[in-house]
C-alpha cells in the first residue's frame, strides 16, 4: 500500500487563513498561516511548516522545506517529544537564519503553534524572557490564542539566568545544525556537492 499525500491541504474551512507578519523579535522570519504559501514574501527562501502541507504547496522556488511533526490536541500522546520537537524546531529555525534565510514559519491558522514557536524561538535564540517573546508574538498575531499544552512548554523550555540557546543532545549545536531528527523532514533542498 502506498500512501500519497495530495497536491494541497485546503485549510480555508476554518476561516481566515492569510495572516503573514513579521517576526517582532527577528525581522528575517515571517509569522503566518497556510494561506502565506500562496504568496510569500519574495526575500523568503526557507518555509517551516507546522501544519500539513501538499506536494505541491509550498513555491517550488523555496529552497529549503522543513516539515514538523507537531499536533494540535492537548492529548500528550499526540505529541509524545513535545519539548525535543518544540527545541529542535527552534533550532533548525535558528541554523537557517544563521545561514541567511529569511524563514516563513507557519501552520494551518497561526494562532497556536506558530506564535509558540515564535515565541520560544525568541526566548532561546534572542535572549527575550518568555513571558515578554509571548506576549509580543501575540500582540503581532491578536487571533492567536496557543493551547494550554503549548503555553506550558514554553514556560518549562525558557532559559533560567539569561542563556540563549539550549541543546538537549539532540544533535543541534553551534557545530552541527544542519542534522535532522526523524519527527523533522526536508523537501525541495539542494543536494550539497
Amino acid at each position: 500500500m502506498t500512501l500519497t499525500r495530495p497536491d494541497r491541504f485546503d485549510y480555508a474551512y476554518l476561516g481566515d487563513v492569510s495572516t503573514l507578519v513579521r517576526h517582532p523579535h527577528d525581522h528575517g522570519i515571517w509569522l503566518g498561516a497556510a494561506g502565506a504559501l500562496d504568496a510569500p514574501p519574495d526575500e523568503v527562501d526557507a518555509v517551516v511548516s507546522l501544519c500539513r502541507v501538499g506536494t505541491r504547496q509550498v513555491p517550488a522556488r523555496i529552497r529549503h522545506h522543513l516539515q514538523v511533526r507537531l499536533i494540535d490536541k492537548d492529548d500528550p500522546a499526540e505529541n509524545p517529544n513535545l519539548d525535543v520537537v518544540l527545541v529542535d524546531t527552534v533550532n533548525a529555525i535558528a541554523a537557517l537564519r544563521a545561514e541567511g534565510h529569511t524563514v516563513l514559519l507557519h501552520c494551518a491558522q497561526a494562532q497556536s503553534r506558530t506564535p509558540s514557536v515564535a515565541a520560544l524561538y525568541a526566548a532561546l535564540h534572542r535572549g527575550v524572557p518568555i513571558r515578554r517573546a509571548l506576549a509580543e508574538v501575540l500582540s503581532a498575531l491578536p487571533a492567536a490564542a496557543p493551547r494550554r499544552f503549548l503555553r506550558e512548554a514554553l514556560v518549562r523550555l525558557s532559559p533560567t539566568g539569561g542563556r540563549a540557546c539550549r541543546d538537549p543532545g539532540t544533535g543541534f549545536d553551534k557545530t552541527n545544525h544542519r542534522r535532522m531528527p526523524p519527527h523533522l523532514t526536508t523537501t525541495n533542498e539542494e543536494t550539497p556537492a
